[in-house]
Parts: C-alpha cells; structure tokens; sequence
C-alpha cells in the first residue's frame, strides 16, 4: 500500500519523495558538519594565512606602487615598413634602439625624433606594441630640387635636406638659383606641393627662386620664356590648374608676356607683353 499525505498547499507528497528529501537534508548537514570540523582542525591555519598577506600586502603599498610592468618585458621584436633605400640595420642603429633593451625604457617620440634627422627618411610613423615589439612605418625622402655650384651639384629633398645622390640626377632636377640657398626649405616646400597636385607642371620647371621684393617664388619652365610668379603660401590644386588653363586658353597673349603673376587667388595677371605680339 502507498502512503501518502498532503502539504500545507494541497500538493500530495508520496512516500519516495519524502524519503529523498530527508536523505537531502542529511547530505547538507553532513557536508556542513564536516566543513566546520576540518576548519576547527586545519582551517584557522589558512584563514591565518590570508589575513598574515593582507597586512603584509598593506604595509608594502608603497613599494608595490614604484613597480613598473613595462620592467619586466623586453624588446623581442621590431617590425619596419617603407624602407627601400636604408636597411633593416641603419633603421635600427638610427632609431637607437635594439632587442632585449627593456620596454620602460623605449620611447615613440623619441626613436621618431631620431629617425627624422636622417635626411633620407621624409616621415615616420612609431608605435610600441603589447607585450614586447616595435612597429616603424617609414616614408623615405625622395629629390625634388637641387643646387648647382663651383661644377657640383647637390640634391635636396622635400625638406630642404641634402641626399647623396649622382651629378646626373641634379641636372634633371629644378635648379634653385644660389642666390636663393636660405630659402631651400621653403621652396622644397612648395615643389613638393607642386609635384603632389600637378606632377606635369613640376616636370616642366626648369628653374626656381625667391623673389625678396615680390615676396614670391620666381619659377622658371621649360616651355616658356617668362618668369611666374607664385605665392608663398596657400598652395593648392586651384593654383596650378588655373596657370595651365592659362597657357590653354591665352597661348597668344601668355607667350608674348614677359612675367605672369599667379599671387592672388582666383586671378593671373600677364605683363610685360612684347610690343611686337600687339602690332603684330
């Protein structure tokens, strides 16, 4: 015969399962019974233990504030990009730095600022990575001018910095008048300008300088026979699409000019016309 009864809430609780929950509650209490006799027996050793550390750890604070992480890693890796002219040694030897040096002592800034005084670097992109290696993307310099003096020519890049390159690539380069040598990185400058918007036009300067009085950049093409006159700021795509839509839309006029003034925004100004282009 199965007994059974019935709960407060109506629910018939069976033989079997009220036979289980007894043997449940007995499991808990043997559980908690036996919990309580290992912490008396061995217990209060452990929790001794964590409360030893904790003062320990409390005391120590200040110590424990000094250390750095970036000491206990070394450099292991070092990743450069963009270098063609200069090796994976010069880079490295530039930037003052090698494996095995520690992290805390490795500065982006700092291996960037030395790798810019290399004449053959134009731009530097430093990053140091978790846990232990050094990403360097490098964009070299590339000649955009040069200076032709006593039978040498030196070649200059877009930061007005000289490159060890040949006789031969000066002479196909646009010539700074020597006259204008202190204002090398200026006229770097606007070269680089120039040949970033209209690398046509700036494949066609012959010769360029500064003009003190005008406060401008005397250019010189080779398909023309008068100066230009530049600005010295403000160089944009406007400026050189507008000079050649000049030489496109007054071929007449533009070549009988002695000079033609590009200095104001939006407008060029031809002068100096030949006389014999207007009776003419």
């Amino acid at each position: 015969m199965i007994l059974e009864s019935t709960n407060m809430f109506g629910r018939r609780i069976g033989y079997n399962e009220r036979k289980r929950k007894r043997k449940r509650a007995r499991v808990r209490r043997m559980r908690v019974g036996g919990a309580v006799r290992w912490y008396k027996r061995k217990g209060w050793v452990l929790t001794l233990l964590v409360v030893a550390a904790v003062a320990g750890l409390w005391h120590s604070r200040f110590y424990l504030q000094q250390i750095n992480p970036l000491e206990l890693r070394h450099l292991q890796y070092i990743e450069i990009e963009g270098n063609r002219m200069l090796s994976w040694e010069d880079v490295v030897q530039s930037a003052q730095v090698e494996t095995g040096m520690l992290m805390s002592e490795l500065d982006a800034d700092s291996v960037k600022k030395s790798l810019l005084r290399i004449p053959l670097i134009h731009s530097a992109e430093v990053e140091s990575k978790f846990p232990s290696s050094l990403y360097i993307k490098l964009q070299e310099a590339s000649p955009i001018l040069s200076v032709l003096e006593d039978g040498k020519g030196t070649v200059y890049s877009e930061r007005g910095l000289s490159l060890p390159m040949s006789m031969m690539t000066a002479l196909h380069l646009p010539i700074l008048e020597n006259e204008s040598i202190g204002k090398i990185k200026q006229v770097a400058s606007f070269l680089s300008a120039m040949r970033k918007e209209n690398k046509a036009l700036y494949d066609r300067v012959s010769q360029i300088g500064w003009s003190e009085k005008d406060k401008a950049f005397d250019v010189y093409f080779k398909d023309v026979g008068f100066r230009v006159m530049f600005p010295a700021t403000d160089w944009d795509k406007d400026l050189f699409t507008l000079y050649d839509a000049l030489g496109k839309g007054f071929r007449k006029e533009i070549l009988c000019a002695g000079e033609v003034d590009m200095r104001f925004h939006g407008f060029a100004y031809i002068k100096n016309i030949d006389k014999r282009c207007i009776n003419g």
